[in-house]
């Protein structure tokens, strides 16, 4: 698939209703009985108990999607060697969660459970769903072709390679496994945490516990949510190896995204504990912003890398990838589906300063960090990341 041909997919296939909501558990629920606050205490991790002292946190369907991406993308990027050959049904059936055995090696339970990522994937979207699968077909063809790309020539897909680094490539340097992995972790996991479930937990039943459990519907949805963070309830002290959790801690030191990320989910759901809805919305607003901050800068930061590494084809292709993909990934975001952010047409205006790899100048990429940039707030910080 050429690089045109991506555009018009991801154009035309990615558009999200805020409606079209689908939580693990759905269920008819009585709007939640509001009481005035009490002084409470926020803990230091994401640990939450209740009276007996036994934990009232469960977010493993989520831990389960997180392991699934992650066995997906090693499989995905096994073909960045030469003589590897990946195969898309494989690839779909693993993204499907249909009779594939999973590796498994923390022990979730993936094998044979009813979660997987292609239903979660921009709210059921049947076009963007389609979109990723077409990034498998692709990288079964070009895993297929066996070419040795130490040339870094565009015009023959292949593993390109520069001598220390190698990349599965099209013809135009495009990566499909960069846009497979942080597509996914957009469309997937940012979409769940962000639209999903904040976007209904108020109107969760936050009285009764549900059936055969110590949490309540409202506990356990921002608890999933949460899970798309991180699979660990001490993050960022653990947590920080892959998706958005890494991304998250890499953007600590310039804009505090793990501090803020990590105080607002625990001080959210101490609110709901004490069913403190004011300030568990505010926590919501945090999140969402914070989560378009760290996609936008993860883009600028690539896309910085992809000035300085201009003439060496093989790297600036790889991080033009990364760049293309956080960037196309806003869309699947609450801010950018609600309008009180960066926009779908402000998102694809961006993305065509990076159509032509080949022949992408420094003018183009600094035109598209600015654009992000002035968009997502990061102005005074995008030559620092």
């Amino acid at each position: 698939m050429k690089l045109n041909s991506i555009h018009s997919l991801i154009f035309v296939g990615s558009v999200l209703f805020l409606t079209a909501c689908s939580k693990d558990d759905d269920q008819p629920a009585p709007t939640p009985t509001p009481v005035t606050p009490v002084s409470y205490n926020v803990p230091t991790t994401y640990a939450f108990t209740d009276g007996n002292g036994a934990s009232t946190v469960s977010f493993n369907g989520q831990q389960q999607r997180l392991e699934m991406l992650s066995e997906l993308s090693t499989y995905a990027k096994s073909a960045n060697t030469i003589g590897i050959t990946v195969n898309a049904a494989t690839l779909k059936n693993m993204y499907s969660n249909n009779g594939y055995t999973w590796t498994d090696t923390p022990g979730y339970g993936m094998t044979g459970s009813s979660k997987q990522l292609k239903s979660k994937t921009a709210e059921g979207d049947v076009g963007v769903q389609a979109l990723f699968e077409s990034y498998f077909d692709s990288l079964e063809v070009f895993s297929n072709l066996s070419y040795d790309n130490s040339a870094e020539a565009y015009g023959q897909a292949g593993v390109w390679d520069n001598g220390t680094k190698k990349y599965l490539m099209s013809e135009k340097g495009v990566e499909y496994a960069q846009l497979i992995e942080k597509g996914l972790m957009s469309a997937v996991f940012m979409n769940q945490m962000t639209i999903n479930y904040l976007g209904t937990v108020g109107d969760d039943d936050n009285d009764n516990l549900l059936a055969g459990k110590n949490y309540t519907e409202m506990q356990h949805h921002w608890d999933e949510a949460y899970g798309y963070l991180t699979s660990e309830i001490d993050f960022p002290t653990q947590g920080t190896d892959r998706f958005w959790g890494k991304y998250v801690n890499s953007r600590e030191v310039i804009l505090g995204s793990a501090s803020t990320l990590s105080e607002a989910f625990r001080k959210g759901r101490a609110a709901i504990d004490h069913k403190d809805y004011t300030t568990r919305d505010a926590q919501i607003v945090i999140i969402r912003n914070e989560m378009e901050k760290v996609a936008a800068a993860s883009a600028i930061h690539y896309l910085n890398e992809a000035k300085s590494n201009i003439t060496s084809s093989t790297i600036k292709n790889h991080v033009l990838s990364e760049a293309w993909a956080f960037i196309d990934g806003l869309r699947y975001g609450y801010n950018a589906v609600s309008g009180s952010g960066m926009t779908t047409s402000e998102i694809n205006s961006a993305l065509t300063y990076l159509i032509d790899f080949e022949n992408i100048t420094i003018a183009d990429i600094n035109a598209a960090i600015d654009l992000v940039a002035s968009k997502t707030g990061l102005d005074n910080v995008k030559n620092s990341l």
